[in-house]
């Protein structure tokens, strides 16, 4: 990744992605690239510019945000995509998750959650802000799950515990496999069977349900 973050913010409220952009102008690691008010915008944008991360609102007139996530990841699939939202997230969560989001932000977040997300996301790594915390508990913890969390961690291999380890803080497949001196795909395919003993959807779910505060 370059020295300077590349952002591209897709919001089709213009004087909130005007506020983005000024808000994020002090920041020297930064730089907003372009402005997209459409899915139609964005994924032009992004084959032109090649961002580092993607500010995505979820609701955009011309198609909704978590069904963009693939779209913009077939661009370049290092591309992190941080989602935005000013209504509850409540539905969407999960399939961002699941689709390859890398965190999400509610519109009345701080900058320095929005400035903490960019960066994260630009390295592969997730990131929620503070208020985003009851949402995620009811979508993704639902009922207490401390006692079993033990007892699927018992299931894993050596090798799916190691690379496990290596996930929950933040590392990427290429990155873990360059640590441990093996492929990315044989890395894909322990992270795959560690998926379903222990009963998430993404990686982003195991960071939240098992990282230790």
């Amino acid at each position: 990744m370059d020295s300077v973050i590349k952002v591209l913010v897709v919001d089709d409220h213009k004087l909130f992605a005007q506020g983005v952009v000024s808000l994020l102008s002090s920041e020297p690691d930064i730089v907003v690239t372009d402005v997209a008010s459409s899915a139609e915008e964005c994924l032009r944008m992004a084959e032109i510019v090649s961002p580092h991360t993607v500010l995505l609102d979820i609701n955009l007139p011309d198609s909704c945000g978590v069904d963009m996530i693939s779209k913009i990841k077939q661009i370049d699939h290092d591309i992190g995509i941080v989602m935005l939202t000013g209504l509850s997230p409540l539905g969407h969560i999960d399939a961002s998750l699941t689709q390859g989001a890398s965190g999400f932000l509610l519109k009345d977040c701080t900058k320095e959650e929005m400035v903490t997300a960019i960066r994260k996301a630009a390295k592969g790594e997730g990131y929620f802000s503070q208020s985003m915390a009851p949402y995620l508990k009811e979508e993704l913890v639902g009922t207490p799950q401390q006692d079993s969390h033990d007892d699927k961690m018992a299931a894993l291999t050596s090798r799916e515990l190691e690379i496990f380890k290596l996930v929950v803080t933040g590392l990427r497949s290429k990155e873990i496999a360059e640590k441990l001196g093996i492929t990315k795909r044989t890395v894909d395919y322990h992270i795959g069977n560690i998926l379903v003993k222990l009963e998430v959807k993404s990686r982003m779910e195991i960071v939240l349900n098992y990282k230790k505060d």
